[in-house]
Parts: structure tokens; sequence; C-alpha cells
């Protein structure tokens, strides 16, 4: 009979764990039997380039559901709120977009499973002969513009900067670790979206990660920070 008891128990503690399961979602929006996600590297160009209203938010998939079983519906999101507008992109019907006032330009973009196959997530994606300026913003939760770039000698400064290979100094002792300082930087062209990247500053060194970890040379500060 003890033992029954203790197997009784054991099966209800498992139970309660299962059904307290923590889910770490992606940030996803099912519309219409397609699967978005959302997007780090793009935002929107300027304002006009958002459509008109095509849907909104039923259900808040984020603290509701706990089943990792769970199959998403029409209408779910991963953690925007029931009723939140859902916006085209006009002239990119892969894209949905919803706003925003944590991303550039207002606007967060999810892109169509199938079509974020062949997004330009990466910097070797960039034609830099066509950048026709960059800002540079912090990477706060409400970004904040620090600087605009558009004069043809800093813009091609900044993206030699960018892409030269840079071996830093080794540090004088030991540093202290300290959280990195982050900003993010968008680069324009005549297209619709604009390329984000995120640059980093480290003890004192400037990096960011195109792919892998590249490290920077200290006169990309000026330029961030003029």
């Amino acid at each position: 009979m003890k033992r029954l008891v203790i197997l009784a128990l054991v099966c209800l503690s498992l139970a309660a764990c299962q059904s307290h399961t923590v889910i770490d979602w992606v940030d996803f929006i099912q519309f219409e039997g397609k699967h978005y996600t959302s997007v780090d590297s793009a935002v929107i160009n300027e304002e006009s380039g958002i459509g008109k209203k095509t849907g909104e938010v039923n259900f808040k998939v984020a603290d509701n559901i706990s089943n990792p079983n769970y199959q998403v519906k029409n209408g779910d999101a991963a953690f925007w709120e029931k009723g939140t507008d859902l916006f085209k992109v006009n002239g990119l019907p892969e894209l949905l977009a919803v706003a925003d006032e944590h991303e550039v330009n207002g606007y967060r973009l999810y892109v169509e499973e199938q079509a974020g196959k062949d997004f330009p997530h990466h910097f070797k994606d960039v034609d830099l002969e066509r950048v026709k300026s960059i800002e540079i913003y912090t990477g706060e939760n409400v970004p904040e513009l620090l600087n605009r770039i558009t004069g043809a000698g800093e813009l091609e400064e900044f993206k030699r900067l960018l892409t030269e290979a840079y071996i830093p100094p080794p540090p004088e002792g030991k540093a202290e670790q300290q959280d990195p300082d982050i900003y993010q930087m968008v680069l324009y062209t005549d297209a619709k979206l604009a390329h984000s990247f995120y640059l980093y500053k480290e003890n004192e060194q400037w990096l960011w990660h195109p792919w892998d970890q590249q490290f920077l040379p200290d006169e990309i500060g000026k330029l961030i920070k003029p």
C-alpha cells in the first residue's frame, strides 16, 4: 500500500511539472495558413512602405500555452496580444509588419517561412555599392539615433572599416569583463528594406559579427558616436 501511495505521488509530481512546462517560443505569427517568423536583419526603409491593415492577432501563445505539442492556429502569435494589427508591406507580399516603437522606423517585420530561406539575412548579401546612407542607433529598447552618415567620403570610410581585416593589439593586463555597449547599424539602399546589424564595444574594443566575430579599428568609434 505504501508503495502505491509513493507511486501515485510521483505521478502527480510529474503531471504538475508537465503542466508548468516553460516553452522558449520563437517570435512567430501564423496568418492565413502561412507561418511567419521575425526578421532581425532588416527594417522598413520608410513608413510609406507599410501597406493596409490585413488582419489582427487572435491569440497570444506565450504565457498561455505550456503544451509543447500545441498546434498553432491562424491568428496565433508568440508574443503579441490579441487585437494587435497586422499590416502588409507594399511590394513585398512575403512580409507582414507590426507597429513597434522598439524597432527602427517603427515596425517589426516578419517573413513567410519559405521565403525566409532566400531572405538576405547576412552581411554578405549586402551590395555595398548601393548603400547610400548609414544610420547608427543605440541598442536600447527604444532606439535613439546617434549619427546619420550620408557624405560620400564618410560612407566609403565606414564601409572600408567594416570590411578590412583587423587584428587588435594584445590587451595590457587582464581587463575586467564588462557588459558590452550595443549599437544598431542600418544600411539604406533604394530598396524597400534596409539592412540592419549590431556593433559592440567590449572592454574598449569595437567588434561585430557579420558571420564570425570580427574586430574593428578604433577609428570607427568617431563615426558611430561623432
